[in-house]
């Protein structure tokens, strides 16, 4: 399914661009896509970009989101989904442009981040996606392509509907090289841990957006089960039960605790689905031959 998404758009006095400069920042720009979608699907979806048009005058790039889903096209959740993968990535470049690259940690911060935020209502999954080191050193390093390249005088990220999400000019191209990456905190506030494991489960719903119970490493532990691997497992037909084991990679994300000086699980999500495993029956000697 392609599904326009983003426009980046060069301003310059001529109709052309360097071909180094546009592929990368092409590049970085996929960077920041990539992981906006990992953290808005948790790996359910996947998405590649197109560069589907130029336009005179300036030069315009149309990126397309290309999705590989079991499912009809044009359906009203690849649409909404498309949709709101472009807002996290506008939104990313609109707290870029804010913060100038610096993390977004405070209470103060991310209350500004909330204000500053215009496109969609995944405020708390764009302001992780921004977070992300690679993310930062993409948009930092589009910066730095462009200001090399004396023929740009202008990058703007706009939105589906040609609303700007962010626009820089060749004049503050400079204040958006950001190079304080060396000299974060060697302890994030938040971070994701993933591995491949088996779950038991222990209750379950089929309800798109219940919680499941399952047994993880000795304890009991819920998810919700919303647009994760294991519910596109369910909507291509695949049954579950209780007591059912499923191998899968399992994304956790840790909050630091100041006071105990470690991290602790905040939430848990399937972003590979591996394995289904049914228990075997359990053989009853007493059973009647």
């Amino acid at each position: 399914m392609k599904h326009k998404a983003m426009q980046l758009e060069f301003e310059g006095q001529t109709h052309s661009i360097d071909a180094n400069t546009l592929v990368n920042i092409l590049i970085h720009y996929q960077s920041v896509v990539t992981e906006a979608n990992k953290q808005l699907s948790g790996g359910a979806r996947e998405v590649t970009l197109k560069v589907n048009a130029l336009k005179q005058g300036s030069f315009v790039v149309d990126v397309s989101v290309a999705q590989n889903i079991v499912e009809q096209l044009f359906s009203k959740e690849a649409v909404e989904y498309v949709a709101a993968l472009c807002c996290v990535v506008g939104g990313v470049y609109q707290l870029y442009k804010h913060f100038k690259g610096r993390p977004v940690k405070t209470k103060e911060e991310k209350k500004n981040a909330d204000t500053i935020l215009k496109f969609g209502d995944n405020v708390n999954i764009t302001i992780n996606t921004y977070n992300q080191q690679i993310v930062r050193q993409a948009v930092s390093k589009s910066m730095e392509t462009a200001n090399d390249d004396p023929s740009v005088e202008g990058f703007t990220v706009k939105g589906d509907g040609g609303e700007k999400c962010a626009e820089f000019e060749r004049r503050e191209f400079e204040d958006y090289i950001y190079d304080g990456f060396d000299t974060e905190d060697a302890v994030p506030e938040e971070r994701i841990e993933e591995e491949i494991t088996t779950l038991v489960i222990v209750g379950l719903n089929f309800e798109r957006g219940s919680r499941w119970q399952f047994m993880y490493n000795g304890f009991k532990i819920s998810m919700i089960v919303k647009d994760d691997a294991l519910m596109q497992k369910i909507d291509e037909g695949e049954r579950f039960g209780k007591g059912d084991a499923i191998k899968v990679k399992l994304r956790r994300v840790q909050r630091y605790n100041k006071d105990y000086r470690a991290y602790e699980n905040k939430s848990y999500r399937i972003v590979e689905f591996i394995e289904h495993i049914i228990p075997q029956k359990t053989l009853n000697l007493f059973d009647e031959k």
